[in-house]
């Protein structure tokens, strides 16, 4: 268990009406206060703690997480203007999958199951059998159901509406009523998961200062705030290796740091950082530093982020989302799990999709270390064997040549059981330092 997830079950177990706050978990748990504030911040989205002004953070009870796709069978018979026939106090179960009854009984049968609703026009013999199976129904067409129908339906206690519209019409309506929903949910955003509580260095400072807070805190990267607290770089140990302790920060820093604020979604800030290999980002407002975002922060929130229908409107958000770096001193490494996304007709990974992830790797190992810019030119793939939906695969990047112009990266992929997969080798012309 991570030390996030430790304090989240450390939370649920608080009495309800106990306060939390940062210094509280962090002292309790023995973690820093930005741990302990990221855990509290999704304790609240949880709904296990609630802020109150003049209060602070109280334990609550906490109450069953709704999806937002989830729907009420009350609100289901009002989007489609139903009439109820009975059941009413059903209405405020939510179902787990809406059925259409248009296929035959013995394979309707399959479908059936409790947490269902049923959408079926006038089949009797459908109607029954839902019902058998205790599957609400969703009648449409206007007309009323027999009363042989209705008669099972209230000795089972299962709901019965009847819609004026067709099964097509019926379907559109809440199918249009879900994608309003997703379309109206709120996006994870930048404050949601930044640490306010940043470290930092100011352009007087030197390189021995930075050597001194590096050691205070156990990090090597560090924005960089003028007199006025904005923030006009960042610093990291490639930025001081070699340089003198009295050299002023401001003459090693990168001076073009990336910077977000705190109303920019984690799915934007998230792909910026992979993509362009950014370990930190600063959180500014008008400028000035007001919080900070790692790159395992957006990592991390990349779990709620597919949840949201805004992510993933591209390929390579689908493909690169369930990826994480792994712990790897020699190479830069990602790892994660062939979806069925990026399955083919014959339920392996597609090339189009390995090839993505493996020049992403590519890309992502020149930027950590050289922070360069690069663009492929070439490409060479090498499958060995088929990669299965379900597979949980490493992705290994190798710098073999950097050149002012040009680089070589070899790409290998491997399987849990360290056999050697595809092999790409790519190349790419250079850019501008960053």
């Amino acid at each position: 268990m991570t030390k996030h997830q430790q304090i989240l079950t450390f939370i649920e177990n608080l009495p309800i009406g106990s306060k939390v706050s940062v210094r509280f978990i962090a002292k309790e748990l023995d973690v820093s206060e930005g741990t302990a504030y990221r855990a509290i911040k999704e304790a609240e989205n949880k709904g296990l703690v609630r802020s109150i002004p003049k209060v602070g953070t109280l334990r609550i009870e906490g109450v069953k997480e709704r999806q937002i796709e989830d729907l009420t069978l009350n609100e289901v018979s009002q989007i489609v203007e139903a009439i109820i026939i009975c059941g009413e106090e059903k209405l405020t179960e939510c179902p787990n999958k809406f059925l259409i009854a248009a296929m035959e009984l013995k394979d309707l049968e399959r479908y059936l199951e409790e947490g269902s609703l049923c959408i079926v026009g006038n089949r009797t013999d459908a109607q029954i059998l839902a019902l058998k199976k205790n599957v609400p129904l969703l009648i449409t067409g206007g007309k009323e159901p027999l009363p042989e129908v209705v008669e099972l339906a209230k000795e089972s206690n299962t709901l019965i509406m009847v819609s004026p519209y067709d099964t097509f019409v019926v379907t559109t309506m809440i199918n249009r009523a879900l994608f309003d929903r997703l379309i109206d949910k709120e996006i994870l955003l930048v404050e949601d998961i930044m640490v306010k509580d940043v470290k930092y260095l100011k352009e007087d400072d030197t390189v021995g200062d930075w050597y001194k807070l590096s050691q205070q805190t156990g990090h090597s990267r560090f924005p960089v705030v003028d007199h006025e607290h904005n923030v006009v770089g960042i610093v990291t140990a490639v930025d001081v290796a070699g340089a003198d302790q009295e050299v002023k920060i401001s003459e090693v820093m990168n001076r073009n740091p990336f910077t977000v604020e705190r109303d920019d979604s984690v799915t934007h800030t998230s792909r910026k950082m992979v993509w362009e290999g950014w370990e930190i980002t600063a959180v500014v407002e008008n400028g000035k530093l007001i919080g900070l975002v790692s790159l395992q922060d957006v990592l991390e929130a990349l779990q709620q982020i597919q949840k949201q229908p805004q992510f993933g409107e591209t390929v390579d958000n689908l493909v690169l989302s369930g990826f994480r770096y792994a712990d790897d001193p020699e190479h830069l490494t990602i790892k994660g799990e062939i979806t069925q996304f990026m399955a083919n007709e014959f339920g392996s990974a597609s090339c189009g999709n390995l090839v993505t992830l493996m020049n992403t790797a590519g890309y992502i190992a020149l930027r950590k270390k050289y922070r360069l810019d690069a663009i492929t030119e070439n490409f060479n793939f090498f499958q060995f064997h088929p990669v299965p939906v379900g597979t949980e695969i490493s992705i290994r990047a190798k710098l073999l040549l950097v050149t002012k112009k040009h680089c070589n990266i070899e790409i290998d992929v491997y399987n849990e059981q360290k056999d050697l997969l595809v092999k790409g080798i790519m190349s790419a012309r250079m850019g501008d330092k960053r």
